[in-house]
């Protein structure tokens, strides 16, 4: 296993895209961390209580320095944009997801978070669909269909500026945005993105 690796499920961990067990385990089967980080590091993860109630805290202290936060975080939400277009994953998931990343700083992605909070918060998510009846569920998610077009278009303008290095993610919830001021209409006309 090599360090980008490592570096990922120290990140799926932090992130809790993995589980704090999942990540115990596959640490007892990966003592070649040792010789990347060195052994100081290495047992101090292994002394950690997995089954404090702490250990979330004490792993991410832990953890947080190793992380290349930049490129996780640019590869993340660069597969979030990709699912709104592609449709490969629960709009509304996807969308809660991107409004919390709003929220806590990525401000480059207010029209999908205001698009979010606007109403489709309130929309059930595919995974409940056995809990409602199906002509009601069909019913609120029709809405989907309407704004889809608006929330594509946002998200392959932003993909454009991520991949063009307009927009640069260096760490959690940090950015740097390098384009003019009239290029960031979702910052400075809002209410133009929603009569479009």
């Amino acid at each position: 296993m090599n360090k980008e690796d490592m570096q990922k499920q120290f990140y799926n961990v932090y992130r809790a895209l993995i589980s704090i067990s999942e990540f115990e385990e596959w640490l007892y089967v990966t003592p070649e961390i040792e010789n990347v980080y060195g052994n100081d590091f290495y047992f101090n993860l292994l002394d950690l209580n997995y089954r404090s109630r702490f250990i979330k805290h004490d792993l991410e202290k832990l953890i947080k320095m190793k992380i290349p936060f930049g490129d996780f975080e640019h590869m993340r939400i660069v597969s979030l944009l990709e699912h709104i277009i592609k449709e490969n994953r629960d709009l509304v998931e996807v969308l809660e997801e991107l409004y919390d990343d709003y929220c806590r700083g990525y401000s480059f992605l207010r029209f999908l978070g205001l698009t979010y909070m606007s109403g489709i918060d309130d929309l059930p998510k595919l995974k409940q669909k056995e809990k409602w009846n199906n002509k009601e569920f069909d019913c609120k998610r029709n809405i989907l269909n309407t704004i889809k077009p608006k929330m594509v278009k946002e998200a392959q303008r932003l993909l454009s500026l991520l991949k063009n290095g307009l927009l640069r993610i260096n760490g959690e919830y940090n950015f740097e945005d390098f384009r003019n001021e009239e290029e960031k209409i979702e910052l400075n006309n809002i209410e133009k993105m929603f009569k479009d």
